[in-house]
C-alpha cells in the first residue's frame, strides 16, 4: 500500500466551474498525493485562479495517463462523470465521483466528505463497483471498426421538427419489433435511473446482467420497456421521412444518416467506480428519489 497515491482531476469545461470547489480538492490532495494530473482544457480555465504547489501533469487522451495514476477524480455531476469514460476505460483506472452537480447517482461523494473519501482510498478502505458499458458500432465504411462506448445509454431519437421514426430492432438476429415512436433508449443498469426512467423504464440494480429497451413516446400503446440479457446483441435499422436522426451516446450527440444501421452490445470491459463503504445503491436511491419519506413510514 502506498503512503501517497496519484490522482487525476477531470471536470466539465462547458459550464462555469466553482474555483472554490477545485481549491478544496487541491488543498486536500496537497496532503495525500505526490503528483496531480489535470485535464488540460480544465486546467487552462482555472490555472490562474487556484494555488497549487504539487507537480502538475496535463492529460488530453487516455495515453497521457500513465500506469502510475491510481484514481480519476470526477468533479461535478453525473454528466461530468460520464465524460471520464474514454480515460478510465482504456487504462482500467477507477473513478471517484465528487458531487458538485445536482442529483448525483454516480458522483455520490459530497464535497464536504472529500478528505475522508481520499483517505479511505489511500487506506484501501473502499470497494470497486464494476459497471457494464455499451458498445455501439456504426455499420458504415468509415466506422465499422471504430466502436464508441456508453456507460448510461444509447438513444435514437427524431431530429427537431421531424416526424416519428420507425426503429427496427433485431435481438440476436431474431426480429423483435418495429418501434413507431419518437425514438428508443437502450440503457445499462447504470443508466436505468437516467433518461430511461423518465420514459417509464424500470430501475435495475447495478450488478444486473441486463439491458433495457425503452420506447420514447411510442405510437403503439401496447409497446412497453423490455429487459433483456446483456449477452444479447441488437441490430438496429432506422427509417422515416427524414434523412437523418440523432444518436445520443451518454451526453454526446451525433447526426446520423438514416441509412446507416447500428450494432449495440455489451462492451468487453467494465468501468470501475470507487464505492466507499458507507455508500450503497439502495441508500442512494432512497436519498436521491426520496423513497421511504412518506409520512406513513
Amino acid at each position: 500500500m502506498k503512503e501517497k497515491k496519484v490522482f487525476a482531476i477531470y471536470g466539465n469545461t462547458r459550464r462555469n466551474q466553482s474555483v472554490d470547489v477545485f481549491q478544496k480538492v487541491i488543498d486536500a490532495l496537497e496532503k495525500k498525493s505526490e503528483t496531480i494530473y489535470f485535464f488540460e482544457p480544465l486546467f487552462k480555465i482555472i490555472a490562474k485562479k487556484i494555488k497549487i504547489t504539487l507537480p502538475v501533469k496535463l492529460f488530453n487522451t487516455h495515453e497521457d495517463l500513465c500506469e502510475n495514476v491510481d484514481c480519476i477524480l470526477s468533479i461535478g455531476g453525473d454528466g461530468t462523470f460520464l465524460g471520464t469514460l474514454p480515460f478510465a476505460s482504456n487504462n482500467d483506472i477507477p473513478v471517484l465521483g465528487i458531487n458538485n452537480g445536482q442529483l448525483g447517482f454516480l458522483a455520490n461523494t459530497q464535497i464536504e466528505d472529500l478528505e475522508m473519501a481520499l483517505q479511505n482510498f489511500i487506506d484501501d478502505d473502499y470497494e470497486l463497483d464494476q459497471r457494464a458499458v455499451l458498445e455501439i458500432i456504426r455499420q458504415d465504411q468509415a466506422f465499422i471498426d471504430k466502436p464508441i462506448y456508453a456507460l448510461n445509454d444509447v438513444t435514437i431519437r427524431r431530429s427537431e421538427n421531424a416526424s416519428m421514426l420507425s426503429v427496427k430492432v433485431d435481438v440476436n438476429d431474431e426480429f423483435l419489433n418495429n418501434y413507431w415512436a419518437d425514438g428508443i433508449i437502450v440503457s445499462t443498469p447504470t443508466g436505468s435511473t437516467a433518461y430511461s426512467l423518465s420514459c417509464g423504464g424500470p430501475i435495475l440494480m447495478p450488478k444486473s446482467n441486463a439491458f433495457i429497451i425503452t420506447p420514447i413516446a411510442s405510437h403503439t400503446l401496447t409497446v412497453r420497456p423490455l429487459v433483456l440479457s446483456d449477452e444479447s446483441f441488437l441490430s438496429i435499422k432506422v427509417s422515416g421521412r427524414t434523412s437523418h436522426y440523432t444518436l445520443g451516446v451518454d451526453s454526446n450527440s451525433y447526426k446520423m444518416d438514416i441509412s446507416i444501421p447500428l450494432i449495440v452490445k455489451r462492451a468487453p470491459f467494465k468501468i470501475k467506480i470507487v464505492k466507499l463503504n458507507e455508500h450503497s445503491f439502495l441508500k442512494t436511491i432512497r436519498e436521491k428519489l426520496f423513497w421511504g419519506q412518506d409520512k406513513r413510514n
